[in-house]
């Protein structure tokens, strides 16, 4: 019974309402508040604030909130585990991956992995490097890919893949796009202003590492954001200078936004698998394998 009011718990807290959650949940709401009453004496306290727009997490709901999320996401695994060693045909993933390695896990992982695994359920996220590392901390991830940072966090480990360069993106009406196609230095840099990730994301460090090992002062960021879409769109439509994946196939890009790349040798990132300390399904260790062997194309 603890473990249907914990479920039914957790569904009030993502809808914000009884009326919502019991219709979602297929009960009557007389029979979701019982459970939520069952529940709060079972914690001796409120977990559930009740308001004219719905309901709200008390202090200790939300205590409660983040311990019960993380042990049905345990719950969950611990199903889908269970199924992989009855049949190593199924099984849940739970994959994240950086915007720029979309496309490399995409076509690493479709259409082979489902064709080999069809009953497997696959749960992509798409976030910067230190997201996606608390994610593989907090087990919400079975395996995430990214570049390498300059410092790996604890309880993180990195197989590498393949070596990548980047490339200056700038608008089409930018002062550098009269220059004909050809490779950029990081000198050319100076001057101009930036859309960049966050400090934290390894794309930023690996660049700001480069440019002080050359004795280049960093450049001004003025727009920042955890998502490529809107870097690009700031770009597309200024005078602002953004770095991408050499990689990054042109139809990715938006129309009006002109590439030109970095010498290898100078400026380049390490792509990598990160994995927490858990063990990996054996839908997630098929995905692993199917990882390396595109990365071995790219070598």
């Amino acid at each position: 019974m603890l473990a249907l009011d914990v479920r039914y718990f957790l569904e009030v807290a993502r809808l914000g309402g009884m009326g919502r959650a019991a219709e979602s949940l297929g009960l009557s709401q007389p029979a979701l508040s019982k459970a939520m009453a069952r529940l709060e004496r079972q914690a001796g306290t409120p977990l559930l604030a009740r308001t004219t727009r719905g309901v709200t997490l008390t202090d200790a709901g939300q205590a409660f909130h983040a311990r019960a999320s993380t042990a049905a996401g345990h719950l969950e695994e611990g199903l889908q585990a269970a199924r992989d060693i009855g049949d190593g045909h199924a099984g849940l993933l739970r994959l994240g991956m950086t915007p720029a390695t979309s496309h490399f896990v995409l076509g690493a992982l479709f259409p082979r992995l489902q064709t080999e695994r069809p009953a497997a359920v696959l749960k992509l996220t798409t976030a910067f490097g230190d997201a996606l590392f608390d994610a593989l901390n907090r087990q919400e991830l079975a395996l995430a890919v990214g570049p390498m940072p300059p410092q790996l966090p604890g309880g993180i480990h990195a197989e590498p893949l393949f070596k990548e360069g980047f490339s200056v993106a700038f608008s089409k009406h930018h002062p550098l796009a009269r220059r004909k196609a050809q490779a950029l230095t990081p000198a050319d840099l100076q001057g101009w202003d930036v859309a960049a990730p966050g400090p934290q994301e390894a794309a930023r460090q690996i660049t700001e590492q480069t440019l002080r090992s050359l004795g280049l002062p960093l450049p001004k960021v003025v727009v920042e954001a955890n998502t490529l879409e809107p870097l690009l769109a700031a770009v597309v439509t200024s005078q602002l200078l953004t770095l991408v994946p050499s990689s990054t196939p042109r139809h990715a890009l938006p129309d009006g936004l002109v590439t030109r790349p970095l010498p290898l040798g100078v400026m380049h990132r390490v792509i990598a698998i990160f994995k927490g300390d858990g063990d990996l399904s054996p839908v997630a260790e098929r995905a692993r394998q199917l990882l390396r062997d595109r990365a071995s194309t790219l070598s």
